[in-house]
């Protein structure tokens, strides 16, 4: 049902019990549900029910990759939600030529954005350096630190990020950005902690929404 190789970067770290858990799911899955919101079947003839999410956030994944050409798309999840919907990805994840995989990664804490936002103050953290914390750095440092974020962390991410930031270059060199690329395509995560490589990994403009603009050459 699930394999090593359907995680990104399986090699580095094989989630050897993920896949012990996922080994147990009833022969047959049921792929409607009655809910109010969702990918309706109504043209399948089956009316007032949708595709079940733990399929639907797959076919998601695959019309964005599509959209991008893209014939390897990974999908980040944590190790809860991987074990959840795994079973029911067994028919997406080869597709048409597209090889989707999951990378997972650990629970990031956003809920208490008064402490951040008095972090911010006290580090002289703009707000679109804080955007940038929040919806760039930390997902990736989720990345490197699967078994989750935890409040007490931010401080000392914060203070790096900002000495990070400080460090970034005017103009990404392309050798280092292939570097860096060579360490992510093989589940090193380990730069993103790195005060000497993240700089140069940094994008010009805040994310917003996923409208990040990257460094030239970054892809």
């Amino acid at each position: 049902m699930l394999a090593h190789d359907d995680f990104h970067a399986h090699r580095a770290r094989p989630p050897r019990h993920l896949l012990t858990i996922v080994q147990n799911v009833p022969e047959r899955l049921i792929l409607s549900r009655t809910r109010d919101h969702g990918i309706s079947l109504a043209p399948l003839g089956i009316d007032g029910l949708v595709l079940d999410p733990r399929a639907g956030v797959h076919i998601a994944v695959l019309a964005a990759a599509g959209r991008h050409s893209a014939k390897q798309p990974v999908m980040t999840v944590t190790e809860n939600a991987a074990a959840t919907i795994a079973a029911y990805g067994a028919l997406f994840r080869r597709h048409n030529g597209t090889r989707l995989r999951y990378a997972l990664h650990g629970r990031i804490p956003y809920d208490d954005t008064a402490a951040l936002q008095r972090m911010c103050e006290v580090h002289r953290v703009s707000p679109a350096l804080r955007e940038l914390f929040l919806a760039w750095f930390l997902p990736l440092c989720s990345l490197h630190i699967r078994a989750g974020i935890t409040p007490a962390q931010l401080p000392a991410l914060l203070k790096f990020w900002r000495r990070a930031h400080l460090a970034r270059p005017d103009t990404p060199g392309s050798d280092v950005l292939a570097e860096l690329r060579r360490r992510v395509a093989a589940g090193d995560m380990r730069w993103v902690t790195d005060v000497r490589a993240l700089p140069w990994a940094i994008p010009e403009y805040p994310v917003t929404h996923g409208s990040a603009q990257e460094p030239e050459g970054a892809s």
